[in-house]
């Protein structure tokens, strides 16, 4: 995989042994190894929660030309994979940064060599301010954080005077809606919090941001609308901001997840007052895998532009205790399910041949290590087999693992992701 810029030895020397769930019993390697021992799925150790390498680069190619085509930027969100090679295939295609939501993830964002990155919430823990100002002496750290009260911007503005930080950090006023996240309620509230920052040296407006996904979760008519709705205030508190000189030069407005970022575009790219010149960041993280449930549902790109499912998850069949019941090995520690179940894929019998299942297997409920499903009874499954599943919403799927086998096409290893929660 490609460095983008970052500096990956760390990652890639992580040691890979038979403590790492899914990889065979004997393995003793390292990440940036993995990819030379030969093994394929059969060689791995279930359960295997595995990352499908022609999909991950199909996604990023896509939408790397995406942005392209549109002539915004793309600051893929890294919790969703808190994988540093992830991000630098990213970064490679022509990401113009990344963007990290807690100071931890910002930390390890900068222990690998990243820059640019935006911290897509409010900054107000001290260690974390302290910590900043001490890395802003290096110019090619490229921060901005998001303020969305008076009060925020004072405890922001004093921590970093106090630590003594050699240049103003760059904010983003939030503006947020009803019954969302952080954000400030009105343009009126938001303009207040944009004078709080040009009242302090220690600070320097940057732009606006908000965030879309938290106001529906279809793609209704109605939805689409409000979406719409939000992203137009947006677009009217930055014209608003310039108007009053309190935002100026190049201005970032960011918004999308990995839903609505077609709504972005449409909303906000172009048709700015003449001479601003305005950058449009999107945020979505979910792309690099997508995934079988919420974002197959909701993602704006569909037919020949349509993302790939990267993530499955194999198991062996335990147990057929009943003609309609299979408790395959597979559960909560292995696949993410705080959206959805997973869903069943392929059934793989020991000879080698694949059955897809097409909905005659079902998930009922998962267990800590146990998938109970409903089976068609007719349905030629049997223990020692092994079931395939897809998952829905990639952030809470990466987390299961500290190292994650990446296949081809043909079922073979060819090299390992290493995460950093």
């Amino acid at each position: 995989m490609s460095d983008g810029g970052l500096d990956l030895a760390e990652v890639r020397a992580i040691r890979v042994d038979g403590r790492a769930a899914g990889f065979p019993a004997d393995a003793d390697t390292t990440v940036g190894q993995v990819g030379r021992k030969g093994w394929t799925l059969r060689d791995l150790s279930p359960p295997v929660l595995l990352l499908r390498r022609g999909a991950i680069e199909h996604n990023v190619r896509t939408m790397a030309a995406y942005c392209a085509a549109n002539d915004v930027d793309l600051y893929p969100h890294a919790k969703t994979s808190m994988a540093p090679q992830l991000w630098a295939l990213q970064l490679a295609a022509g990401a113009a940064g990344l963007t990290v939501a807690t100071g931890q993830q910002l930390r390890v964002v900068r222990s690998v060599g990243g820059g640019r990155i935006l911290l897509a919430n409010e900054l107000l823990d001290a260690p974390t301010i302290s910590w900043v100002a001490a890395e802003l002496v290096d110019p090619s750290f490229e921060p901005a954080c998001w303020v969305d009260s008076v009060t925020g911007v004072r405890i922001l503005a004093d921590a970093l005077a106090s630590a003594g930080s050699p240049r103003p950090l760059p904010v983003l006023v939030e503006l947020g809606h009803t019954g969302g996240r952080t954000g400030c309620r009105s343009i009126l509230e938001a303009i207040e919090v944009a004078r709080a920052v040009a009242s302090t040296a220690a600070l320097r407006l940057a732009g606006v941001a908000g965030y879309e996904g938290t106001i529906c979760s279809d793609r209704s008519a109605s939805c689409l609308e409000a979406v719409d709705a939000f992203l137009d205030a947006m677009r009217a508190l930055t014209t608003e901001l310039i108007g009053r000189g309190l935002v100026h030069d190049d201005v970032l407005v960011s918004a999308g997840g990995s839903a609505f970022f077609d709504r972005v575009v449409a909303r906000l790219a172009g048709g700015w007052p003449d001479g601003a010149r305005i950058r449009i960041a999107l945020r979505a993280g979910c792309t690099i895998t997508h995934d079988h449930g919420v974002y197959a549902r909701l993602s704006p790109l569909r037919d020949g532009a349509a993302l790939r499912a990267a993530f499955e998850g194999w198991g062996v069949v335990l147990s057929r205790p009943e003609p309609a019941t299979l408790v395959i090995g597979i559960g909560k520690r292995d696949l993410a399910a705080d959206l959805e179940l997973p869903v069943p894929l392929v059934a793989r019998s020991a000879s080698g041949g694949d059955v897809p299942l097409d909905g005659t297997v079902t998930v009922r409920r998962l267990m800590d290590q146990h998938a109970i499903c409903a089976v068609d009874p007719e349905l030629s499954v049997a223990p020692g087999d092994l079931v395939s599943f897809g998952i829905s919403h990639p952030c809470a799927a990466f987390d299961r693992r500290r190292v994650i086998p990446v296949l081809d096409d043909d079922d073979r290893v060819v090299d390992a992701v290493a995460t950093w929660f």
